[in-house]
């Protein structure tokens, strides 16, 4: 490394960390798709013909692969520079703690051991809490106490008490030694000299978890052997904010779903009778096409892997059809950033993640899609060719902006819509990486205010092919960005005209 005399110059540690970026996104690519492979197998086999021992750990290892996944995907994100949402939300509690005793309790057959999880039968169905976050944390202290344990059991205890929840891990191992007591929760605080692998690591990430969920991590031996790990999580932190977790109520609906498994046309058709949904099942790509030709429905969820055309076929077809504005929902089981893009790009509204694990999610995410394609009965409707726009949420804005307000705000939309179109054909077509990051995030933006949730699904996934340096391999994604873009400034165009006759 040099200096010019103001300071050090950045050379060769720079160029190698880049060098190193640049790897690991080469890397990231081939090793998200092989994740996403894995998931998607898994997801996809038909266990019931399994023996039970061999059901129990294919599901352990569809447990972890789904956490491995996230985990990928997050850190992969990192090295290109991106940031990785991990905000509180709701969840299936219970579903989550089942999760955890599946992936763990294998592990724990395989070294004599035994594993359970004890749950208090007053513990919430759901919780709002960053799930990943709290997956971590408690995978670190069940493997540490699986890791010091010779013989007897591991218990994660999972309960309430005034308002807080209590993750309690307890083991009948060794304990913690004086020495590791007090180098606790330090990066690389474990005693030298044991005769196990480790550096204390796992705790150490815990404590930082625990501390950014706003809850407390408590260690102590116990009287009769072993540790005992608790988190403790206060009820501001952990309590559903979901207000609106009633199971949502579809009998207005008329829900087109396109599955050929017969196990997950069963799940899925339960599901939609609880909510009183009438359900039309096509059990391949080209029925899904002769039915929705024929018959009027408010919503189709279609399925990626299907027999003679795939989900993306006919979502391709379908947004190719003239005057076809239904809300089109991808069901798969492959969840991974490069698969949601091409899913989006071929014409998706969005996408929901097989296995379905709460009918609740399920229905508010069916009722949210056909919500954001309701006319209202209240303004005069804009034209929305293949669902660019949320007629309701565009109209209410111009309301708002008043009548002396409207044209203006038309006007400087056009404007930064076409402004943005320009530059993004220019970036694309030089490679300009950086300057597509720039204005598909401006694209972003102005397409979640005015209620184009299918464009700025688009140009989020645009957004990330950029930031990985995979524009020349995003090309269905980048057409299909621009077509919908150039429809939403005919739509603006068209309103902005009437606006200046009335």
């Amino acid at each position: 490394m040099t200096q010019d005399g103001n300071g050090p110059e950045i050379g060769p540690v720079t160029s190698d960390l880049e060098a190193m970026r640049d790897a690991l996104r080469l890397y990231g690519h081939d090793i998200r798709a092989a994740v996403s492979d894995i998931i998607g197998g898994l997801r996809l086999m038909d266990v019931d013909r399994l023996p039970p021992d061999a059901q129990t750990h294919i599901e352990r290892v569809r447990v972890a692969g789904e956490t491995l996944a996230e985990l990928v995907d997050g850190a992969m994100m990192l090295t290109s520079g991106q940031e990785r949402s991990t905000a509180a939300a709701s969840f299936d509690f219970r579903s989550f703690l089942a999760g955890i005793d599946l992936r763990w309790s294998g592990r724990a057959r395989e070294q004599g051991l035994t594993f359970r999880v004890e749950i208090d039968r007053h513990v919430a169905e759901r919780v709002t809490v960053a799930r990943i976050k709290l997956d971590r944390i408690l995978g670190n202290l069940i493997a540490n106490a699986l890791k010091f344990t010779d013989a007897g059991q591991v218990v994660l205890s999972v309960w309430q008490q005034n308002g807080d929840m209590h993750f309690q891990v307890r083991d009948q191992g060794r304990g913690f030694s004086d020495t590791a007591m007090e180098r606790l929760f330090t990066a690389g605080g474990r005693p030298e000299g044991q005769d196990r692998p480790g550096s204390g690591l796992g705790l150490h990430i815990s404590k930082g978890l625990a501390d950014g969920l706003g809850g407390t991590l408590r260690v102590e031996n116990l009287p009769e052997g072993g540790a005992d790990v608790t988190l403790t999580l206060p009820r501001a932190t952990w309590e559903c904010r979901d207000h609106a977790a009633d199971m949502p109520d579809l009998s207005d609906l008329r829900i087109l779903v396109a599955e050929d498994n017969e196990t997950n046309q069963l799940l899925v058709r339960q599901m939609l009778d609880a909510m009183d949904a009438r359900m039309i099942l096509a059990r391949d790509g080209q029925e899904t096409l002769d039915l929705l030709a024929r018959e009027p429905v408010d919503i189709a969820l279609i399925d990626i892997e299907m027999p003679k055309l795939s989900g993306i076929e006919v979502m391709q077809r379908l947004r190719a059809t003239p005057g076809f504005d239904t809300p089109l929902v991808a069901l798969t089981a492959y969840v991974m950033r490069e698969n949601r893009e091409a899913i989006y790009a071929a014409g998706a509204d969005g996408v929901i993640a097989k296995p379905i694990r709460s009918v609740t999610a399920f229905g508010q995410a069916i009722r949210r899609h056909v919500d954001r394609r309701s006319p209202s009965e209240a303004t005069p409707p804009v034209a929305a060719p293949n669902g660019t726009l949320d007629r309701n949420r565009f109209e209410a804005i111009l309301q708002a902006a008043g009548p002396s307000g409207r044209g203006e705000l038309l006007d400087h939309l056009l404007q930064d819509l076409r402004s943005v179109q320009d530059a993004l054909q220019q970036a694309v077509q030089a490679n300009d990486t950086a300057t597509t990051r720039a204005q598909s995030h401006i694209l972003i933006s102005l397409a979640g205010a005015i209620g184009a949730d299918r464009l700025q699904n688009m140009a989020e996934a645009l957004n990330a092919a950029a930031h990985k340096n995979r524009l020349s391999e995003a090309q269905s994604l980048v057409q299909s960005c621009d077509e919908a873009l150039a429809a939403l400034i005919a739509q603006v165009d068209r309103r902005a005209r009437r606006e200046d006759l009335l």
